[in-house]
């Protein structure tokens, strides 16, 4: 026959380029012989019996795709004779087609070193795949590692957050009960400022710290905008930072002034943060002389400038000064290093700016300015759980639960002296019990009680109808904690630790017009 398939023809030109005595063998789908095309007398088939070759060829298919083409560039075939074998699926026919291999050494040779490749390749393959594998299982496990060690960290902070916090409340609160009875003692005075001002620095030195662990926690610079009395929020860090500076004979001013009528919108308690931040950093700084804070709000942003007389920062430790952990050792005095890279993380996430201004022998003067965030009305509300919110009381009866018997102490004694029946209670099985006799206005209860969550014995005073007012106090005042006391059922969530000043001026406000109420 002179005319060929036209599927085998465009085969054989691609792949033998009309060349080597090309022979096409038909099949059928029972693989029967059905047409021949070429001479099959160059291979060794005078008679047209292509039995054995057909018989070589589904021996090279077993297990082989054969709806896909396939090339065997060398096979052995009877009567020694060499050829290069192409399969080649069609319809209604598939077709075998033959090429003399002597003539396609140089094709041959070529395939053979492509053949060679590919298995060299195989291999490789296979160590890279293993590899591969070994790698996946290591990233697994050292994943597996991280999310343990991020879940430890989280349980660390909680911990720590408790741990700190609440020695700080006692030492802070009795403190400040100490105060006005060794007011006449120069000794006992001076004894007392010792333990403020370092009570104030392990406060300062616990949130920084505890505000680096937080980062990647997802609450580490969390923001909780809204209004505040800018004027309180310079009286209280008047408050907690004077100690320090009278133990060192400096003279503190903080100041703050608005030209608008409404309160600002800002994080109050970041703001405390960084404010005591750079106050404590100028006093550790500062030998003599005076350190001054200013705080200004003109009702788009807020300015905040803190200025000293102390030793200065040479130009080239004025970037350094931000790092984490740097120790200011160049100056002759150490602190943690924490208190200013803190600071800018605060000023960056609130969308503010930070310059600094020094001199060595002269001074510094740190200027912050910060954008004011009012909340959208298209934004979801903000929650109303905050820090000591408007409260009325049925009653001046005070259930304190709490299993610091040191706090509970604090707690009681001051709370008397402002004219509250206070009540103590450190076994959390008991609450319920001593609400139904004691039939308190108020409750106080700390989310850490050891065997049982104070979160849950909320939300069980609340289930069972307590009509009275519910606050909630913890080491842990990160959002999620925050957020729990709300859904527990709580008015109002207190972060330790306590400002017992301003706690208790915010309760005066609370007590009913008669005890009896």
């Amino acid at each position: 026959m002179r005319h060929w398939p036209d599927s085998a023809k465009a085969a054989l030109t691609r792949y033998l380029v009309d060349r080597a005595h090309p022979l096409v063998l038909s099949l059928d789908r029972e693989r029967q012989l059905r047409e021949v095309h070429g001479d099959g007398t160059h291979y060794g088939y005078p008679q047209g019996d292509f039995s054995e070759l057909l018989e070589l060829i589904g021996n090279l298919l077993v297990g082989a795709d054969e709806r896909m083409p396939m090339v065997w560039p060398l096979v052995d075939i009877s009567r020694g004779h060499h050829a290069a074998v192409l399969w080649v699926p069609d319809e209604p026919f598939d077709h075998l087609a033959l090429t003399d291999a002597d003539t396609c050494s140089a094709e041959l040779t070529e395939r053979q070193q492509a053949a060679n490749e590919l298995a060299l390749a195989g291999i490789e393959k296979s160590r890279t795949i293993r590899e591969l594998k070994k790698v996946r299982a290591e990233l697994e496990a050292r994943s597996q590692a991280l999310a343990e060690a991020q879940k430890f960290q989280q349980r660390l902070i909680d911990t720590l957050s408790h741990d700190i916090r609440s020695p700080l409340t006692s030492i802070s609160g009795y403190a400040a009960l100490l105060e006005p009875h060794v007011s006449g003692n120069t000794a006992l005075h001076r004894a007392l400022g010792a333990i403020q001002r370092n009570a104030v620095y392990l406060k300062s030195l616990a949130e920084n710290l505890l505000q680096l662990a937080s980062i990647g926690q997802g609450d580490g610079l969390y923001l909780q905008r809204r209004p505040f009395v800018l004027e309180q929020l310079a009286a209280d860090v008047d408050t907690i930072v004077r100690p320090m500076a009278s133990g060192k004979g400096l003279q503190l001013a903080v100041q703050a002034s608005s030209s608008i009528e409404r309160m600002p919108y800002f994080d109050d308690l970041k703001l405390q943060q960084i404010l005591i931040n750079l106050l404590s950093n100028a006093v550790r700084y500062t030998t003599s002389g005076r350190i001054e804070a200013n705080l200004a709000f003109d009702g788009t942003q807020l300015r905040i400038d803190v200025s000293d007389t102390g030793i200065g920062i040479a130009p080239e430790y004025q970037k350094r000064i931000f790092e984490p952990l740097n120790r200011g050792a160049q100056q002759g005095c150490e602190g943690a290093g924490l208190g200013l890279s803190i600071v800018k993380q605060l000023v960056e996430r609130m969308g503010g700016s930070l310059q600094l201004e020094s001199a060595v022998g002269v001074g510094s003067r740190f200027s912050i300015i910060l954008p004011e965030a009012i909340a959208q009305e298209s934004q979801p509300a903000a929650s109303i759980l905050g820090d000591e919110p408007p409260l009325t009381l049925k009653n001046n009866r005070v259930l304190i639960v709490d299993d610091d018997p040191d706090i509970c102490e604090l707690l009681q004694w001051s709370l008397r002296d402002i004219g509250f029946e206070p009540q103590v209670l450190g076994d959390p099985a008991r609450v319920l019990a001593r609400v139904a006799e004691f039939r308190p206005g108020l409750v106080l209860i700390d989310v850490d009680l050891g065997v049982r969550s104070g979160l849950a014995v909320a939300q069980e005073l609340r289930l069972q109808h307590f009509p009275g007012a519910l606050v909630v106090f913890s080491g842990a005042a990160d959002t999620r904690t925050r957020q729990a006391a709300e859904r527990a059922g709580a008015d109002a969530f207190l972060a330790k630790p306590l400002d017992l000043r301003r706690l208790l001026a915010w309760m005066r406000g609370m007590l009913p017009p008669s005890a009896d109420a």
